[in-house]
């Protein structure tokens, strides 16, 4: 793997953050610039697949990128190594779905070891901000086989700025999808959780209150329900675990979001750990997910 770029390109690899499977700005040596998150490449041909910011997917040389990005190429793949590396340490397996309909929508998922109880593995379902789930699901398997529950990771459902038109459709995708993920993935139906990071707890909130079932609570890892104008939506009674770092922007959302949340019929914990506005650490993750849950209530609730 390391054949793939030049030594030169390799101390480009420090500026590189692991984070690197999102919508991001691509530049050619031509100087082209195109938007897009990178979905596969093909080692022998040495060609690069990238999915556009309209869904189109196109292909390049590696040869055709700049000197960074060339780098960002080799840390993705090696990302990829390590994800792998990390399933294996922690059991379980990661498949990959594709649902059908008027709409295509990849999705993956994680499946503990072991045999699943007779009422199945509880199954929490996560949206992303950047819509990039495949990669995305591995953040979470460490914390997700400490406490037995599946995972549904969903590509496609990422943050639109809150544009309605774009949230429109992407709710009806979600209509369309979730019958048949609950089809496919073995899971009790009595336990199912939504959330994610940022934008993708902000997703689990509406869908809870838009698409009707009884889900059993909601992930919100720096998330907010997205200020008072949408204060008015049916949020059902559900556990929530609010998961902010301690220098999070978010922080300021808590007290009202809960209050709304307390309205109805929710109950509240939450969970600090030290960062920004960002992932929290599988230690943290396996709390707030231990806490959803559990049957009783946990000894610190929100006043």
């Amino acid at each position: 793997m390391k054949k793939l770029i030049s030594s030169l390109l390799l101390l480009c690899l420090a500026a590189v953050v692991s984070a690197n499977d999102q919508m991001r700005q691509w530049t050619m040596e031509s100087g082209d610039r195109m938007e897009g998150e990178i979905l596969a490449y093909d080692e022998e041909e040495k060609v690069v697949t990238l999915r556009l910011a309209d869904g189109t997917e196109v292909r390049r040389y590696e040869s055709d990128f700049s000197v960074i990005d060339r780098a960002w190429i080799l840390e993705w793949l090696e990302k990829g190594e390590e994800d792998r590396a990390k399933l294996a340490e922690v059991g379980g397996t990661v498949t990959e779905h594709t649902g059908t309909g008027k709409f295509t929508t990849e999705y993956a998922v994680f499946t503990p070891a072991g045999e699943a109880p007779e009422a199945g593995w509880p199954m929490m379902i996560l949206f992303h901000p950047g819509g990039n789930g495949r990669r995305q699901i591995y953040r979470y398997i460490e914390a997700a086989a400490a406490v037995n529950m599946t995972v549904v990771s969903l590509d496609i459902f990422r943050n639109t700025d809150d544009n309605p038109e774009r949230e429109a459709a992407l709710l009806e995708r979600f209509k369309e999808l979730l019958p048949q993920i609950e089809a496919t993935v073995a899971h009790d139906p009595q336990r199912i959780y939504m959330g994610g990071v940022s934008g993708g707890s902000w997703r689990g909130y509406h869908y809870a209150a838009q698409v009707p079932r009884p889900w059993a609570g909601i992930f919100a890892n720096g998330g907010w329900l997205g200020g008072q104008k949408y204060y008015h939506l049916p949020y059902p009674a559900m556990r929530v675990a609010m998961v902010n770092g301690d220098k999070d922007h978010a922080n300021r959302m808590i007290a009202p979001d809960t209050e709304r949340l307390h309205e109805a019929g929710c109950i509240v914990s939450v969970h600090a750990f030290e960062g920004g506005h960002q992932l929290a650490p599988p230690s943290v993750q396996e709390k707030a997910f231990r806490w959803l849950l559990s049957v009783e209530l946990p000894q610190a609730e929100m006043p």
